[in-house]
């Protein structure tokens, strides 16, 4: 079991790209650090492991180059294909219809998102401790006081600085903003790897926006020679049910064929940016990615990353002029809820509607 001890200067919990960006924002700046991480590392986070062209920029000038190892094939995805309904022929959408930025490389990159979250980390000087729960915060002074559980040995950590990148059923949201979720809306999403063969061409993200077998929308990837298929739907709907409609449709109208069932996963996504409703947190507490409410539609790393960064950052600036940490969150956090917006805005306009919200 490593040590850990019972004052840092930052604890930021979570291992994404949410707290790999703070993590390495403040990497060399003698600031003690500590990552927990629920799970053990490499741990498997439900995605398309997909990352968008605003991914491979932000970790290309914030962490270097990916590791072969992280990435799967095909390797380059050029862009969404869309189907409105069932009998709707195919929309090609590129990434640079939600992202106008001149400067990100036209296509994305395909990866393995167990292996590139632990490779991210592991680019920051903070220690990483994984079976390692939060289990609760309370304000002591400008700082604060978290209770962790490593391996079955519950754990007081003081930090003046606590960072929440726990995804989207935050732990430390829920704990500083009690109620706050009460005014969430969720999305459960299902998801099976299969072996076999489907008539839609691989280096896609596939989407699929007909009412009978999703709430918001459904999705086909492809990762090395597997097949994965994913499917959400509103909070209470059964998610399985319309899975189930939307494989049969797939088997029916686009040739596939299970010859072998890998793997299956199911995730809660939330309405948080889609609604404008944020959290980012106050004084020396900071959420980032999901936690905080940051989301490009359905698309989170490139917001987790960009957002974790902007918390290190804030600290930083905080640690300089010795206020709070969370006024310099808000203004560098602004740009990407606008984008966030705007990616909204845009998929409103491609399907008709607020897909996250029907």
């Amino acid at each position: 079991m490593m040590d850990i001890r019972n004052q840092y200067d930052v604890v930021i919990v979570g291992a994404g790209p949410a707290g790999a960006g703070a993590a390495k924002a403040l990497t060399g700046s003698g600031l003690k650090t500590l990552v927990v991480e629920r799970d053990a590392m490499p741990r498997y986070k439900m995605c398309s492991g997909i990352l968008f062209p605003g991914s491979v920029k932000a970790v290309a000038d914030h962490f270097g180059e990916i590791p072969e190892y992280v990435l799967c094939q095909p390797r380059e995805i050029k862009g969404n294909r869309a189907f409105l309904d069932e009998e709707a022929p195919c929309i090609e959408v590129s990434f640079s219809a939600f992202d106008e930025d001149e400067s990100l490389p036209e296509n994305g990159l395909n990866i393995r998102r167990a292996k590139l979250d632990h490779w991210l980390c592991q680019q920051s000087d903070a220690p990483i401790i994984d079976h390692c729960r939060f289990e609760g915060c309370e304000k002591e002074g400008d700082g604060y006081i978290t209770k962790l559980n490593h391996e079955g040995q519950e754990l007081t950590v003081r930090s003046r600085y606590l960072v929440g990148a726990d995804g989207t059923m935050s732990r430390v949201r829920k704990t500083a903003f009690p109620g706050f979720d009460e005014k969430i809306g969720l999305i459960p999403n299902y998801e099976e790897f299969y072996k076999g063969a489907i008539d839609l061409e691989p280096g896609w993200l596939y989407l699929f926006l007909d009412r009978k077998f999703t709430g918001f929308f459904a999705t086909v990837f492809h990762k090395d020679d597997e097949i994965v298929v994913v499917t959400g739907v509103k909070h209470k709907e059964p998610v399985k049910e319309y899975f189930q409609a939307f494989k049969k449709h797939l088997e029916d109208k686009h040739g596939l064929r299970v010859d072998e069932h890998i793997d299956s996963h199911a995730i809660m996504l939330h309405d948080m940016s889609a609604s404008k409703n944020y959290c980012l947190g106050e004084n020396n507490l900071l959420l980032a990615g999901e936690a905080g409410g940051f989301l490009r539609g359905g698309e989170g790393i490139t917001s987790s990353l960009v957002s974790g960064r902007a918390a290190g950052q804030a600290i930083l600036k905080s640690e300089g002029s010795g206020k709070p940490a969370m006024g310099y969150f808000e203004e560098l956090a602004r740009p990407e809820l606008e984008a966030c917006e705007k990616v909204h805005a845009r998929l409103a306009a491609l399907a008709g509607f607020n897909v996250f919200m029907r």
